[in-house]
């Protein structure tokens, strides 16, 4: 049983990595080639990428609520053959319009994949281990957002004909991500909530979170922590290059942010399974966030380093553990993992959505303020998060994932 979990979820981590992370990542990198054939403005690339996250507020709950009620197994094949032939038709787009629709349609099933996967994790680790495992999906993540911008332009292009054949290549490895899944990975153990979810219809899942508080709160929490990241993640390294940074460092900057927060997820999670508190290591790393964050704003030279690598040594780490405490949250359990998290992420989705463009907006009165904005929102997500219960401890389940009184 242990070595079947723990491929489980490393199938389903390399997934993430791949599938979702790496395929949505290489376009950014591609959108200069992208851009030179189709004849695309500066505003139509800022169209074709942000649609993605907009598409994902809907395709993420609805994900959510399938996999709770047809099992994670089926629907992330769906969702992984989906990405793949949607992935693919980027690569044939000739205009505008036709890159708009086929991201938009890639966006709605690359987005959900994360909550599948996240769904799937808690079937697998339903009495220990779960932060753990969330620790190394989150980080596949981070990694592959990394590996996406690193290789996909500089390295697979080149090689593989240009931006059109980057396309296609994604959409191969997502279809054939697809078929390993559905062929190698076994239904998740029966437990006594076995029968409860065959009964489970989408309604009454959304009905029953829809009433956790735990759940309301993590899903605020998250909508500020991860617009705020968003925002200091597209704005870092345009505000270096405007004092006097080379371009080189102010993207190695942003690099190291990524970097440490793939590298730190993994250490971090594990330790709040063996304290098992998720609170001791979440709030922390929350508040140090904000801290680094705001100093941003005044901040100058070598020191902005440091500031850059603590703004994101716990942003994988946090992600992680939000999921967690998700699942976890007295009401919820295994069987509504799908649903709750799911409208977690959308939550997520929204910040993405309102958070960068309104801190931009206090560029015109001071170039730093941006960075104080986004500290802020981080700061709600610390109050926030103080208002949710410890879930770590490992309370009793019943099998619907309602608390044992």
């Amino acid at each position: 049983m242990s070595f079947k979990r723990w491929y489980v979820v490393g199938l389903g981590a390399a997934i993430n990595l791949f599938v979702f992370a790496m395929a949505t990542a290489c376009m950014p990198v591609l959108f200069s080639e992208i851009a030179a054939d189709l004849n695309l403005t500066i505003l139509q690339i800022g169209t074709v990428w942000g649609l993605g996250s907009v598409a994902g507020i809907f395709s993420i709950l609805t994900a959510g609520l399938l996999a709770d009620r047809f099992g994670a197994k089926r629907v992330l094949t769906i969702a992984c053959l989906l990405a793949g032939v949607f992935g693919a038709l980027r690569g044939i787009s000739d205009s505008f319009f036709s890159l708009t629709l086929t991201s938009l349609l890639f966006g709605l099933a690359a987005e959900a994949i994360p909550v599948i996967v996240i769904k799937n994790a808690s079937q697998w680790f339903q009495d220990k281990g779960l932060g753990t495992a969330q620790g190394i999906i989150t980080a596949c993540v981070g990694g592959g957002l990394m590996l996406g911008s690193m290789l996909s332009a500089t390295v697979l292009s080149p090689r593989l004909g240009g931006w059109q054949g980057v396309m296609f290549f994604y959409g191969a490895v997502s279809v054939l991500a697809a078929i390993v899944w559905f062929f190698t990975v076994p239904e998740p153990p029966r437990t006594e909530s076995s029968p409860f979810t065959a009964f489970l219809t989408p309604r009454r899942a959304l009905s029953h979170v829809l009433r956790s508080r735990g759940v309301w709160f993590i899903a605020i929490a998250m909508m500020g922590f991860a617009g705020g990241n968003k925002g200091l993640m597209g704005y870092l390294p345009v505000y270096l290059r405007d004092n006097n940074w080379t371009p080189a460092s102010a993207d190695g900057a942003l690099a190291a942010l990524n970097a440490a927060g793939t590298i730190a997820a993994i250490p971090l999670t594990l330790a709040s399974d063996k304290l098992g508190s998720r609170k001791a290591v979440l709030l922390p790393g929350v508040l140090v966030t904000v801290i680094a964050v705001g100093f941003l704003s005044v901040v100058t030279g070598p020191p902005v380093w440091l500031l850059a690598v603590l703004s994101g040594v716990f942003r994988d780490m946090i992600w992680a553990v939000a999921a967690t405490m998700t699942v976890e949250t007295e009401g919820i359990g295994a069987a509504y993992a799908g649903t709750s998290v799911g409208i977690v992420h959308a939550f997520t989705r929204v910040g993405y959505t309102f958070a960068p463009p309104a801190g931009n907006a206090f560029v015109s009165i001071q170039a730093g303020l941006p960075f104080v904005f986004w500290a802020g929102l981080s700061l709600l997500a610390l109050i926030a998060f103080l208002f949710v219960r410890e879930t770590g401890r490992g309370r009793p389940r019943s099998p619907a994932g309602v608390s044992i009184k």
